[in-house]
């Protein structure tokens, strides 16, 4: 790509200008299918085989099969090919969501978010209304992400003086509307969406 944009700047510009979800057909000896999945970051190629299965994951070998000269004319779609893209897609999403929640399991957490969430959970499990469920599970969701030094600071003080109950909920509701926090985890959270939905960048059918 780095030769491309030297040699032919504008062959190299309209490539990175193309729209996701490109689609194309050709012939080829392995016969199968290729599919070009992201998220944020995380990109994963997929090579298929004549049965759809996943027989392969490794990009040199994906490229090798996948290279084809510029004069070469696609084939027509087939039957059943957006099928089988999106059940790609859909098997990537799962993948997606596995490494988010790893990520977010092994968040460094401060003693202070440790002590509040593990009471949360103890009220959660308490509660006998969907209300009061509704507005633990708010709190757990803020108290969660990263925190200001302020924040850590008054979580440490509660986790020292051992706040349970609805001791613990009304001093973590004060906190919550003191520092705004429902607009910056939200914020938080948008960004966060934004970087993780799972998209088809190419695909191909090799026929």
């Amino acid at each position: 790509m780095r030769q491309l944009r030297r040699d032919n700047p504008a062959e190299y510009d309209r490539i990175a200008g193309l729209r996701d979800g490109i689609r194309t057909v050709k012939p080829a000896v392995t016969k199968g299918l290729y599919v070009f999945c992201q998220a944020g970051r995380y990109q994963q190629l997929f090579l298929l085989n004549e049965k759809r299965e996943i027989n392969s994951r490794d990009i040199p070998r994906i490229l090798g099969v996948i290279k084809s000269d510029p004069e070469l004319k696609a084939l027509d779609i087939p039957s059943g090919y957006n099928a089988d893209v999106m059940r790609v897609k859909r098997q990537f999403a799962e993948t997606v969501k596995q490494r988010q929640a790893e990520l977010e399991h092994t968040l460094s957490l401060s003693q202070g978010q440790r002590y509040v969430l593990r009471e949360l959970r103890v009220l959660f499990g308490l509660a006998a209304d969907d209300e009061a469920k509704i507005q633990i599970n708010i709190l757990e969701k803020a108290f969660r992400g990263p925190m200001t030094t302020a924040i850590t600071r008054e979580l440490n003080r509660v986790r020292r003086n051992g706040m349970t109950g609805e001791h613990l909920m009304r001093a973590l509701t004060e906190l919550y509307h003191q520092h705004s926090m429902r607009d910056w985890s939200e914020r938080r959270n948008r960004r966060s969406e934004d970087q993780i939905i799972p998209k088809i960048v190419c695909s191909e059918a090799l026929l």
